[in-house]
């Protein structure tokens, strides 16, 4: 089925959570395989887009119902956290940095222990996806949505008759209109802030992607490129908090002393170079910020 501008509400959680579902499980098997960072990555997109539109299209659903999928796709997103860590901070390594790295022994020690604690992440992760708690949650989702069970609830009688278009643009657009009411200048935001403000922009944008058949097109393309632009300046901070927690399981694991201290030697400059990244980002985050302020409602 595809969401087309006569869909209500009930058509519109069905396609949506589909599509959510649909694109976990299509890279689960390159998940598990684990050669490439992107499977792992994209179902873990896969699950933070189910739980963007669980979020949606919270007033139409059972709240048992609700939280119960939400709780099973954090754990299953907690699972593959570190993983993704070390993905991120591996490819930070060997590639923005790489005039950097090449010539300097105590980047090169790092990323070594880097991809030996990746190879212990990636195993714990494939237990994780191959179990039966995965495997349980992964078939309740399908019967929801096929079965679209979430029609006990009192709200979605209204929801099977009313139009999606409608409630898209309302729904986006507060969302929207909470955002920009919850930040200021970039440049007066704190680093957590500035980590939320990356997040929020997010979710938005998921919703944007959920509805674009029902949008202006204009007017949302606009915007999905103001907001994607925001998350790669911003995406810096996150770099940076990235590293930081896997520097502090690295050391924690390392053999010896003597390893504990080249590990954080090596710290000591990635993080640098990150914050320089950061700095370096900060006016393109404030004008795109500023530009997506001044956008129009959609």
């Amino acid at each position: 089925m595809v969401l087309t501008e006569s869909a209500t509400i009930d058509d519109a959680l069905a396609v949506i959570g589909t599509a959510c579902r649909t694109h976990w499980k299509k890279n689960l098997a390159a998940a598990i395989d684990g050669r490439s960072p992107e499977g792992v990555h994209q179902v873990r997109v896969g699950l933070r887009r189910l739980r963007s539109a669980l979020t949606i299209f919270k007033k139409y659903i059972p709240e048992t119902q609700r939280e119960a999928l939400n709780s099973e796709a954090k754990w299953l997103l907690s699972q593959l956290g570190a993983v993704r860590d070390l993905d991120v901070f591996i490819h930070t390594l060997s590639k923005p940095f790489a005039e950097k790295v090449s010539d300097d022994a105590r980047i090169a020690r790092l990323i070594r222990a880097a991809r030996d604690a990746r190879a212990k992440a990636h195993a714990n992760a494939v237990t994780a996806l191959t179990s039966k708690r995965a495997g349980r949650f992964g078939a309740r989702l399908d019967a929801w949505f096929s079965g679209r069970g979430w029609r006990g609830a009192a709200n979605m009688r209204d929801g099977e008759k009313t139009p999606a278009i409608a409630f898209a643009r309302k729904t986006l657009n507060k969302r929207l209109r909470k955002t920009l009411a919850t930040y200021g200048d970039v440049n007066d935001l704190s680093v957590q802030e500035r980590h939320e403000l990356r997040i929020d922009a997010k979710k938005v944008r998921y919703g944007l992607e959920f509805f674009s058949a029902l949008l202006p097109t204009k007017r949302a393309d606009h915007l999905s490129v103001a907001l994607k632009q925001l998350q790669d300046c911003l995406g810096h901070l996150n770099d940076i908090d990235v590293a930081e927690r896997t520097m502090v399981a690295l050391t924690h694991h390392a053999a010896d002393a003597t390893e504990r201290r080249k590990i954080t030697a090596g710290g000591r400059a990635i993080r640098k170079w990150h914050q320089e990244a950061a700095k370096a980002a900060e006016p393109k985050a404030a004008r795109v910020w500023h530009k997506i302020r001044k956008l129009p409602a959609l």
